[in-house]
This record gives C-alpha cells, sequence and structure tokens, in this order.
C-alpha cells in the first residue's frame, strides 16, 4: 500500500515538472528602464504615432499591449502633435526652471508655422520642456506684433483610398474629390475658393445638353467665327445655333448674315449680262439653272457649302 502511493506521488510530481517546463514563460514587463530622455517616435499598427522617452519605455509599453505593436521610426520626438499619454516625471527632463521676473519678450516660431509671444527666453525653455512636440525657436526679441501670419503649409499626405466626396467650391462649381484628406489639401491650398462638403459621394455626372438638330431647310446663310479662329458659313441661324450646342466649350462669334465667301474679295465677280444657261447639280441630287457658267463660278465662291457642279450646257428643264 506504501509502495503504491509512492508511485502515484512520484509520477504526479514528474508530470507537475513536465508541465512547467512546457508552459510558456510569461513575458517580464517590469524592465527598469533609465531616467535619461532620449526620445523615439514609434508608429503602431493603426498609423497612429507615439513618443517614447527612451528605447526602453517603448520596449515595455510593447509589452504591456501586445495588440499595439508600436515600430521605431525616428530617433526623435514625433512632429506631428499626435496626443500622447503623459509620461511619468521620473521618464522625462524636469521643467520646473524658476524663470526670473522681468520682461524681455521673445517671439519664437513653432514647427507648424505658429507664432507665439513668450515674458523671457527662460519661459520659452519651459514651454518647450513641457511640450515637446511644439519646438518653438526664437526668431526675433519682440512681442511677435510685426511677425507676420504663417503661411498654410499644405503638405499633407492623403492616403491612397478611393472614398469619393462631393464638394460645392465658393465658385458655384461642383467638384468630385477621392476622399476627404484630398478635400482637405484642396482647401489649404484654395483658400479663397474653398470646398465645402456637400456628400459622401462622387458628385452627380452633368447631364449633356440636348441639342435639336431639326432645322428648316431654307437658305439664310450666314458666317460665324469658331475657336480656331477661322470662319465657317451655316445654312442658316438654326444651323448656327445646333453647332453651338454641340460645341459648348468653343468661343463661336456671329460675323455677318451672310456666307463667308460672300465677304470676301476674290468672289465680287462681275458676269456678264449675257444669257447663256448652264444646268448644274447639287452633291443631293437638286439641280438648278445659271444664267451662264460665270454666274455658277460666282455662286459657287460665295457659297463654298453649297457647291454646284455643271452637268450639261442649257435650261435644266429642257434636259
Amino acid at each position: 500500500m506504501q509502495l503504491s502511493t509512492l508511485i502515484t506521488l512520484t509520477v504526479a510530481t514528474s508530470m507537475a515538472a513536465l508541465s512547467a517546463m512546457a508552459a510558456p514563460a510569461a513575458p517580464k514587463c517590469g524592465t527598469v528602464c533609465p531616467t535619461v530622455y532620449q526620445p523615439v517616435c514609434a508608429k503602431a499598427i493603426d498609423g497612429l504615432n507615439k513618443v517614447f522617452g527612451n528605447a526602453c519605455e517603448l520596449k515595455n509599453y510593447n509589452c504591456k499591449h501586445p495588440n499595439a505593436n508600436f515600430v521605431i521610426v525616428a530617433d526623435s520626438e514625433c512632429l506631428d502633435f499626435v496626443a500622447v499619454e503623459k509620461r511619468a516625471a521620473s521618464s522625462g527632463p524636469k521643467c520646473d526652471t524658476v524663470c526670473p521676473a522681468v520682461y524681455q519678450p521673445v517671439c519664437a516660431k513653432a514647427v507648424n508655422g505658429l507664432n507665439k509671444a513668450f515674458g523671457n527666453a527662460c519661459e520659452l525653455k519651459n514651454y518647450n520642456c513641457k511640450h515637446p512636440n511644439a519646438n518653438f525657436v526664437a526668431v526675433d526679441n519682440t512681442e511677435c506684433k510685426d511677425i507676420p501670419a504663417p503661411t498654410p503649409v499644405c503638405n499633407m499626405v492623403c492616403a491612397e483610398i478611393f472614398k469619393p466626396v462631393c464638394a460645392k467650391l465658393q465658385s458655384g462649381k461642383s467638384q468630385t474629390f477621392n476622399n476627404a484628406c484630398e478635400m482637405d489639401v484642396f482647401n489649404c491650398e484654395h483658400p479663397d475658393d474653398k470646398a465645402q462638403l456637400m456628400a459622401n459621394a462622387a458628385c452627380p455626372a452633368t447631364p449633356a445638353p440636348t441639342c435639336n438638330k431639326v432645322c428648316p431647310y431654307n437658305y439664310d446663310p450666314v458666317c460665324a467665327k469658331i475657336q480656331s479662329g477661322e470662319t465657317k458659313s451655316f445654312g442658316n441661324a438654326c444651323e448656327l445655333n445646333v453647332y453651338k450646342c454641340e460645341n459648348p466649350t468653343d468661343k463661336i462669334e456671329l460675323v455677318a448674315s451672310a456666307d463667308c465667301a460672300a465677304a470676301a474679295p476674290g468672289c465680287a465677280i462681275a458676269c456678264p449680262a449675257v444669257y447663256q444657261p448652264v444646268c448644274a447639280k447639287y452633291p443631293n441630287g437638286n439641280l438648278q439653272t445659271f444664267g451662264n457658267r460665270c454666274e455658277l463660278t460666282a455662286f459657287n465662291c460665295k457659297n463654298p457649302a453649297i457647291t454646284f457642279t455643271a452637268v450639261t450646257e442649257g435650261d435644266c428643264d429642257a434636259n
């Protein structure tokens, strides 16, 4: 009986020892870090930046918060003003310097371009110590009264994510941005034409104008100057309006209520008053009689859009 009990206890003790050896040891996250301030900027998997007093503090934080997984990105403080947790007083520099009660103002500028006046250089030093992300630098021994307002820095880098937003500009136009960040950059770069968010979606497409292409067949020519600077003849004012509708971005100007060629000096042809009829054919098949070949030539010169071709001598009705 005693032997059996002894064997049982021995086996139990051995199994407990094996279990203890197999179980992974929990990480120790209580490393005592030095009180030296050697800041590092780290980024978590969600993109958040955070400043740590030194690399040891970062290691302890990751140990206690394994889901954060901060990685060092710079051996300095983060410069993007992301809020960080307050470090223990022992982990950073002491910022309780007693400054003299003397007013010797200094104007300082932060990394974001902001100007700020301090009572003296000592107060500036204390402020930077308590707000390490600000990093104000003295630029003048004044109260910043004569320092011009900083020009906004629009160097924001937007993620390549397509989440379109529709915004209305001050000019009245609607514009689609790939995401809200790109709209913010636009507003920074165009302070006089800022965009106001209208919808979290792309702006609806502007429908193309419907152009009435049905015009009367009467020939009442007009001449217009088009975008290229050339002149163009239209059969009537209706055809000109159709052209304007189909080319809304072109600058089109009416120059004459006649065919463009009629105003050209080369078409001032004086034909003899002799009747030697010529039958001419229009491209659509219509026939027309001209008093003589000279009149046919003059007509074609003045009406280049309507070119008749002589088909036979004599009146068309006689053929």
